[in-house]
């Protein structure tokens, strides 16, 4: 039997019913932490660091 035969794994169904689906929301967190990577390493365009808007004289 296929791992991603879901069809005849119903414990799958029963398991996502009873806990969520783990496997769609780690490939989820796991795709907004690369997206957060990439555009903490990306270099190319210069960032303006700009001073916080409480800091008044």
């Amino acid at each position: 039997m296929p791992a991603n035969d879901a069809t005849q794994a119903p414990i799958y169904h029963t398991l996502v019913q009873e806990h969520g689906d783990v496997l769609a929301t780690a490939r989820q967190a796991a795709e907004e932490t690369q997206q957060t990577a990439q555009d903490v390493l990306d270099f190319s365009t210069p960032t303006r660091l700009s001073a916080p808007a409480d800091t008044a004289p």
